[in-house]
């Protein structure tokens, strides 16, 4: 199983097509789809206040609060909770990566490889890669305690969501430095289905001149994917290159720029419509932005772009199940 998936998967990062991921076993995930709603898509200012409204990690870890969570993230396919890695953790994983990305720069620099293109053993796919990058992760050490405290805290959400069975697809940190351009809004998924989300830590306090995750609440659905291409000036995405497209388009879509506390996860369904946000020169309050980044799909969803950012000794490896905590004790 994962000798096929990891062919599948570097398949699909590589050439950026897509693969049928081996649906060997059928998860139905218990979330609220959109689907039926589509009809009926009503955006505000109001609800994405709502939807982005942070949730304490406590709650989200107990049983009433994750039903509610699950039901939050089912009607507006995203929510942020605060506190899921500790203080400590972020500050030992920002050196970590700090010196991961110095080196990788080094790698491809040294391999004569171009770092605006290069996808391979280091960096993922990414939109937009002028001072941003996507660095794959090794599952160990502070990477594992990282993404066992992301399952202690969000185990009972990503169960609802996906259940016990989707497929870890990404693990990765996402980097901006002051300078970074923010991205052309996009969704994870070419599906109306559900089946796949993404959960980004804060490793630091994100700020709004950072160029913190806009999330679209409520667009995780095909009126969602026509609202954007109605708003989008072209087909492609030229788009985010022409003057004043994306601050309308985010209005329009009702979208919000999450800042964040350190440690809190930004989690969304990968169908919503997102992207990152522009990161302001260092003279405007920029500074360099790290996301500790995992996805996960049930069997039988296709990762696409950076959603399936992983190294190939971690591909096909890992469930949601496994970070679960069981018992007092985590699984790993």
């Amino acid at each position: 199983m994962a000798d096929a998936l990891d062919e599948l998967f570097v398949w699909t990062c590589s050439e950026g097509e897509e693969a049928a991921v081996e649906p060997s076993i059928t998860a139905q995930a218990p979330q609220v789809s959109r689907n039926d709603a589509d009809a009926h898509l009503q955006l505000s200012a109001a609800a994405t206040a709502l939807a982005v409204e942070p949730w304490a990690a406590q709650d989200a870890r107990q049983f009433a609060g994750a039903c509610s969570s699950a039901v939050h993230f089912g009607v507006y396919g995203c929510c942020v909770v605060r506190d899921v890695m500790s203080p400590a953790q972020c500050d030992a994983l920002t050196d970590y990566v700090d010196v991961r990305l110095a080196e990788a720069c080094s790698f491809v620099e040294e391999s004569g490889l171009d770092e605006a293109t290069y996808v391979g053993d280091v960096f993922g796919k990414l939109r937009c890669r002028q001072q941003r990058w996507d660095i794959k992760l090794p599952m160990e050490g502070l990477v594992l305690e990282a993404m066992q405290s992301l399952g202690f805290s969000l185990g009972q959400l990503l169960s609802a969501a996906v259940g016990p069975d989707a497929l870890l697809t990404e693990l990765s940190c996402i980097v901006s430095d002051p300078g970074a351009p923010q991205q052309p809004l996009h969704s994870d998924s070419r599906s109306h289905d559900p089946g796949m989300l993404s959960a980004l830590v804060a490793l630091q306090e994100v700020t709004r001149a950072m160029g913190p995750t806009v999330l679209c609440p409520q667009t995780h659905c095909l009126a969602g994917s026509e609202l954007l291409r109605s708003v989008r000036p072209h087909s492609d995405e030229t788009a985010a290159r022409v003057l004043g497209y994306q601050d309308r388009a985010i209005e329009e879509m009702s979208g919000t720029h999450v800042a964040c506390q350190r440690g809190s996860a930004v989690v969304y369904d990968s169908r919503l419509i997102h992207c990152g946000g522009a990161n302001l020169s260092s003279a405007e309050g920029g500074a360099r932005r790290r996301m500790f980044v995992a996805t996960f799909a049930m069997p039988g969803k296709v990762p696409r772009g950076s959603a399936c950012t992983i190294r190939r000794d971690v591909i096909g490896r890992y469930r949601v199940r496994d970070f679960l905590v069981s018992g007092g004790e985590e699984q790993l």
